[in-house]
């Protein structure tokens, strides 16, 4: 079960690259934020410290990324195309 959340967690952010370069930011962000949730989970369960802070900055970041989409576009999150 770890496993399959790991390769879980890998697709996710596998997806949000290719969204990303569809120009789906948000999406793209929101898929990265979800696989590196996964990757915190998977972490934690392997005690792998240096990759679970690794994901929540990354978390973080891509948080930051759509808060600032957002405001400076003054859109909604849900408006996933930009």
């Amino acid at each position: 079960m770890i496993e399959t959340l790991g390769w879980i967690s890998t697709i996710l952010v596998l997806a949000g690259y290719i969204f990303n370069a569809q120009h789906y930011t948000k999406l793209a962000m929101f898929s990265w934020i979800i696989g590196d949730i996964g990757w915190v989970t998977y972490d934690l369960l392997i005690t792998n410290i240096s990759h679970m802070v690794l994901s929540l900055i990354i978390i973080s970041i891509n948080i930051y990324g759509i808060w600032n989409i957002c405001k400076t576009k003054k859109e909604k999150f849900w408006r996933i195309k930009q």
